[in-house]
């Protein structure tokens, strides 16, 4: 049986391409084209990186890649991990759990009158499972800008037709902008010396 890196480096050397020329075209780094085909798998820090540079690689040379992923998992002993979710792990439910609970809630309701309904049954303690921090920080936000925004919005601010707002001067004030105006006034004539 060959292993997963004999292919490879046959397959290359069928195709007169040295090292550098398959790193080029891959875009994988040549050390790590030397440790596939010397079959150095346990290089690999994850095996994600492993199995995408064993499948780019076969595919660059004409082989197909499943089936050196295939002879890879039987040279190493190492399968394939499952990618299904156990349900317990699942952050939001099935359809077919979906449709169930609407079934189960459904209200009954009359025209004009209500009408005694099913108890509604909603797990609450499910419900906040579900939910992630992000969640509840885009709530929070939420919430805040309509506060923000019914403050601004109800501050008592005076109109043209309602001046009640505008805050009012006293006598002194009054009688400190006419000294400022009759002083630019002064220092505006022309032609006098002072």
């Amino acid at each position: 049986m060959k292993s997963p890196g004999m292919m490879l480096r046959e397959a290359r050397e069928e195709k007169g391409l040295g090292l550098s020329d398959v790193a080029t075209m891959t875009r994988i780094p040549r050390q790590m084209l030397e440790h596939l085909e010397n079959d150095r798998f346990e290089e690999y820090v994850a095996e994600v990186f492993l199995r995408g540079h064993l499948r780019n690689y076969s595919r660059e040379l004409g082989l197909d890649g499943e089936q050196v992923i295939q002879v890879y998992e039987r040279f190493s002993g190492r399968k394939r991990q499952s990618l299904t979710i156990p349900e317990e792990r699942r952050a939001t439910p099935e359809p077919r759990a979906i449709a169930q609970a609407a079934r189960q809630t459904t209200p009954a309701v009359a025209s004009g009158a209500a009408v005694a309904a099913s108890p509604v049954s909603f797990d609450v303690q499910r419900y906040f499972e579900t939910l992630r921090p992000s969640h509840m920080v885009a709530v929070v936000l939420v919430l805040f800008g309509i506060f923000v925004m019914f403050s601004f919005l109800s501050t008592n601010r005076a109109t043209a037709h309602d001046p009640t707002g505008f805050p009012q001067a006293d006598e002194s004030a009054w009688e400190l902008e006419q000294d400022v105006e009759q002083t630019r006034w002064l220092l505006e004539q022309p032609g006098e010396s002072r």
